[in-house]
């Protein structure tokens, strides 16, 4: 992925980068994350929320593994698994930040209306 499209993608609003990532995730079927050795997911915000920030390509994920994450890495999902999970983490009350930039710029979804968006989403390529 060259710079052009990077800073272009990054500089959307974070609702246009919602939109991106319904669109290339309902595409490809896949979804990317940040995890640690444990398996267990990076999540941004305060103590008060958990949020679990998600990207629509690899690329994009690898940009976030320094500092605090350099030893981190990217995880990707099955779109299909992903759903299911969600279940759970609604369950939780775990949200997710829809493509965070690199500022952290993003906008947070319950995972039942992310899986909803999907859904719907998905339903537009079939």
């Amino acid at each position: 992925m060259n710079q052009q499209k990077i800073n272009n993608v990054f500089g959307l609003d974070s609702k246009e980068r919602y939109g991106y990532l319904l669109r290339k995730v309902a595409d490809f079927e896949t979804i990317y994350l940040i995890s640690d050795d444990e398996d267990k997911y990076v999540m941004i915000g305060s103590n008060d929320l958990s949020v679990i920030p998600v990207w629509p390509e690899k690329e994009f994920a690898e940009l976030f593994l320094t500092d605090d994450w350099k030893n981190y890495k990217v995880v990707e999902y099955d779109i299909h698994d992903f759903m299911e999970w969600l279940t759970d983490l609604e369950k939780e009350n775990v949200e997710l930040a829809g493509f965070p930039n690199s500022d952290f710029n993003t906008i947070h979804v319950s995972a039942v209306d992310m899986k909803n968006h999907l859904l719907f989403e998905l339903s537009q390529y079939e």
